[in-house]
């Protein structure tokens, strides 16, 4: 008989890396509100064409 589920104290510690992880395992309703922060995101990782279309941005002060 396969074995289709595992409790939680079935996996150790760093088990799961995100390389065991297959490529849309993870989606969107699986990621906690306010879970991803702005320090979390790489440099450029957001592009323009992801932002909303009704979005406005200051040019007040200093723009990096």
């Amino acid at each position: 008989m396969a074995i289709d589920t595992l409790g939680a104290n079935a996996l150790g510690t760093g088990s799961v890396t995100s390389t065991k992880i297959a490529d849309g395992a993870v989606v969107a309703a699986d990621v906690a509100d306010g879970s991803v922060t702005t320090a979390k995101l790489a440099d450029d990782a957001i592009t323009g064409a992801k932002l909303a279309n009704d979005i406005t941005i200051s040019t007040t002060g200093n723009i990096a």
